[in-house]
């Protein structure tokens, strides 16, 4: 019996191992991940007959569709850029935007164009009735903008307040949330140059302020929400 027991022993525990793991559950989908660089890349595993998660409760990533002028895959070459004397030469006259040229997108969430500041030695009248060699320092509040000065140097005084802010109106009337104006007063000033970039937050007043030659700058405009994009600009 003595020589037995070791036996039993053994067995009982193989009979308990085997139990154990007829029991257990069934294996779970596993959701890991790494870094790579400073995004957290998820890999899924075991995903099989499950049905497709779509992004916010709809039924296709299109669903609610996108705005009716939403523009599709879209490029620009470089070298049509530097055609539309953009880059280095700017143009002349008042300040110009690009609009209907090589560089011109604008939906009901965004707007892309080039715009072109010059450099003034004597005073005009601007678009406030302020007789300066400066255009009018803006303050958008529905909207953020980004710049990518694309030619020329110069500064963008940033910040602070508005003096002589007023609504900026078309032919349609008074645009609320617009605002256009000068001097800026209490501002921050920015030297900028080609290949600089600029991220204006909503509500916050800018003016440009050029060397001589002027700048330009390829420009986005993000509604934040707070508008109709048909107020801002």
């Amino acid at each position: 019996m003595k020589k037995m027991l070791p036996i039993l022993l053994v067995a009982a525990a193989l009979l308990g191992y085997m139990a154990g793991y007829a029991s257990r559950a069934a294996p779970q989908p596993i959701l890991s991940g790494h870094f790579d660089g400073l995004s957290l890349i998820p890999t899924a595993n075991a995903q099989e007959n499950k049905k497709e998660v779509m992004p916010f409760g709809f039924n296709s990533p299109h669903d609610p569709p996108l705005a009716p002028d939403a523009p599709p895959i879209t490029y620009w070459n470089i070298d049509d850029i530097h055609k539309a004397k953009l880059v280095k030469e700017a143009g002349s006259g008042s300040s110009q935007s690009f609009g209907g040229g090589p560089v011109h997108v604008q939906t009901r969430s965004f707007s892309m164009f080039m715009l072109y500041r010059m450099f003034r030695d004597k005073p005009v009248l601007s678009l406030t009735k302020v007789n300066s060699v400066l255009d009018d320092a803006e303050q958008h509040a529905g909207a953020y903008d980004f710049y990518i000065f694309t030619g020329g140097t110069g500064e963008m005084i940033l910040g602070g307040k508005i003096a002589n802010r007023q609504n900026l109106q078309d032919k349609d009337g008074i645009i609320p949330g617009e605002y256009r104006g000068q001097p800026v007063v209490g501002g921050q000033t920015y030297k900028v140059k080609a290949g600089d970039w600029l991220l204006i937050p909503p509500d916050t007043p800018h003016q440009p302020k050029p060397d001589p030659g002027g700048f330009s700058y390829f420009i986005m405009k993000i509604n934040v929400g707070v508008y109709p994009w048909s107020l801002i600009r």
